[in-house]
């Protein structure tokens, strides 16, 4: 499958005092190495959304690095759409750097379900208490519908993605979803 990837770490990391979130260490390793582990085996190359620190994300392998198009830290929406011109590929799989307990598994769960259910372009991983729409599996032709709603002002993944009538997958253990949000 023609699959690309794309890791989230563009934000303003305002919950943790405004650091870098991706660069921050989780069991001596930066958050975003946890995705990059993730998502490489399944895809062909992967793009990190970054807004700062270039040269420590470029230490970190053979990956394209885009910013937002958009300054101010406009949130995911808004990396996810400024990462659209650099895809190659007909499916894009998304992940936030900030979940580093998500294995290669969950990752798989949202190709099984592309492949039982052939005529969908969004798939996204859930738990029983929350959703997870930056857990995504993304064809490119809902790339313009996408970047449309965030020119339209939208900010909300989960609220655009409900739009466009994702498709929402169970994952088996609501610890790979743990999210982390504070340096502590």
């Amino acid at each position: 499958m023609d699959l690309q990837g794309v890791i989230l770490a563009g934000g303003q990391g305002s919950r943790m005092g405004g650091v870098d979130k991706g660069l921050q260490s989780y069991k001596k390793k930066p958050l975003v190495c946890y995705a990059l582990e993730a998502l490489s085996p399944l895809c062909d190359s992967v793009i990190i959304s970054c807004n700062r620190n270039h040269d420590r994300y470029s230490a970190l392998g053979n990956n394209t690095l885009v910013s937002d198009q958009v300054v101010g830290f406009e949130g995911p929406l808004c990396g996810l759409v400024s990462c659209f011109a650099e895809v190659e590929s007909d499916w894009l799989m998304v992940s936030p750097c900030d979940t580093p307990l998500v294995p290669v598994d969950a990752f798989k769960l949202l190709l099984d379900a592309r492949n039982k259910h052939v005529d969908e372009r969004l798939f996204a991983l859930k738990e029983p208490a929350k959703d997870h729409p930056l857990h995504c599996l993304i064809h490119r032709s809902l790339f313009s519908e996408i970047a449309q709603a965030f020119e339209q002002g939208k900010r909300s993944v989960y609220r655009v993605f409900n739009g466009l009538g994702v498709h929402w997958i169970d994952v088996p253990d609501p610890q790979w979803m743990a999210n982390i949000n504070r340096i502590d």
